[in-house]
């Protein structure tokens, strides 16, 4: 418990020495509008894919809504979304980890996250086709820690990128 509460002062303090959209995403000093609209809008096309399946926990300003920069685990430097973690994701509120409740489709535009070196989405509810785009991305070859969609509902055929590292999916919905 002292290690936990520890580390999220120390995070806070970190993000505290960033600047308007650098840091973490849940300490609150970020400036969304001081970040790149690109990667806010591939976020907040995530958010509308998923309706009301995200997981509520993410709601640390309470207002009934997860928004983009409560959307997982994010790190965010010189305005530009370089992590983005929606799979075992400790909860700010409780002791206990969840994904991000993610669905639906990945927005064709998720290649557009271009300055991302980490991106791990395994474990939610993502379905349908995988977009070309994602192989725009430059992590895809960085192994499974850095990049990892697996045991979600992503349907073949996949992107060529992929196709070696896509992991377990659950394709009884595919056509």
């Amino acid at each position: 418990m002292i290690k936990l509460r520890w580390l999220i002062s120390f995070l806070a303090f970190l993000s505290s020495l960033f600047g308007d959209c650098d840091g973490f995403n849940w300490y609150h000093n970020i400036n969304l509008e001081d970040c790149d609209p690109v990667d806010r809008e591939v976020l907040q096309r995530f958010i509308a894919n998923s309706g009301d399946s995200l997981e509520i926990d993410m709601d640390v300003n309470y207002n009934g809504e997860v928004e983009i920069l409560e959307l997982g685990w994010q790190l965010w430097e010189d305005g530009r979304l370089i992590h983005w973690i929606c799979q075992e994701v400790p909860s700010p509120y409780y002791f206990y980890e969840y994904n991000c409740g993610l669905s639906g489709k990945i927005p064709d535009e998720i290649g557009n996250l271009d300055a991302l070196i980490k991106l791990r989405l395994q474990s939610n509810s993502l379905s349908g086709e995988i977009p070309p785009s994602i192989c725009d991305l430059n992590i895809i070859e960085s192994g499974n820690y850095w990049f990892n969609l697996g045991n979600n509902n992503l349907c073949p055929p996949y992107p060529d990128c992929l196709e070696e590292i896509m992991g377990t999916q659950i394709t009884t919905n595919c056509k």
